[in-house]
């Protein structure tokens, strides 16, 4: 009998929903920046992407495999023919050259919704030649950064990608 009165409590036990956030037009705030950027986003991706292979100084031959491949595979380069390509990897070149704010600028040029899938491109290429050095790390600690990458997030990139690139 005791049972079945605390199995009467039960019955009708609180429900608890999740309170939605209200409709608001500022979530378009980051979709359609107020400042105007000279960056395309092909010459950001590209400029992160390249930056990853050169991140501890040199490039190996996967990364330069890595990066081609990317390039053929990739919507935003591979609609490039090739002397549109070779034109933005000067401008890249230029920028990371001349501006010492670069990384920043090509971070906030992407759309939001790319950040992860370059933050793991970028990744994937230093990953490529099967090591990890401290200058690879910090550049990816600040691609994190810049692009507010999740903990979870890159963690989870890491983790399949480590194992992907061990192998």
């Amino acid at each position: 009998m005791s049972d079945l009165i605390e199995g009467a409590g039960e019955l009708f036990a609180p429900v608890i929903t999740e309170k939605k956030q209200p409709f608001s037009l500022k979530e378009l705030m980051c979709e359609f920046p107020n400042s105007q950027s000279d960056w395309s986003i092909p010459e950001a991706f590209l400029c992160l992407v390249l930056s990853s292979a050169l991140a501890d100084g040199r490039i190996a031959i996967q990364e330069t495999e890595e990066l081609k491949a990317l390039s053929h595979r990739s919507r935003i380069l591979r609609s490039l023919d090739p002397n549109e390509l070779a034109a933005l990897n000067r401008t890249v070149v230029k920028r990371r050259t001349d501006r010492p704010e670069w990384l920043s600028e090509a971070c906030h040029a992407l759309p939001p919704d790319m950040h992860l899938s370059v933050f793991v491109h970028c990744l994937d290429i230093c990953l490529a030649d099967g090591a990890m050095v401290a200058a690879e790390a910090d550049f990816l600690e600040s691609l994190l950064e810049h692009l507010s990458v999740s903990d979870d997030d890159a963690r989870q990139a890491t983790r399949i990608l480590s194992v992907k690139n061990r192998y």
